[in-house]
């Protein structure tokens, strides 16, 4: 199968710079997360060793990132891609009517 040049883009390029901003975001993210979950276990009777925390806030914040950075990556890689099972006839598909 030979891809198709009129469904091809190529003035859209991988943006490393779009990747790493969705990582930042994601990164943030993380941290909210993690200090909400602080802010829970600081308050709740549970007596926790701090090196444990750390370890845990530290893996909140890295899966956050990761999944930024995963969502972007994966989204720039579809709408790059050459193969016709990427691309969809039915333009209106997810939209709400």
């Amino acid at each position: 199968m030979t891809p198709n040049p009129k469904n091809l883009n190529s003035g859209q390029s991988f943006s490393g710079i779009k990747v790493l901003l969705a990582l930042a975001i994601g990164l943030l993210l993380g941290c909210a997360v993690a200090y909400f979950l602080k802010v829970l276990i600081d308050h709740s009777p549970a007596d926790v060793n701090l090196r444990r925390l750390r370890l845990f806030y530290l893996m909140v914040i890295s899966s956050g990132g990761l999944g930024g950075f995963a969502i972007e990556m994966m989204r720039q890689l579809q709408a790059g891609a050459t193969d016709p099972a990427y691309r969809h006839k039915n333009s209106h598909r997810g939209h709400r009517r």
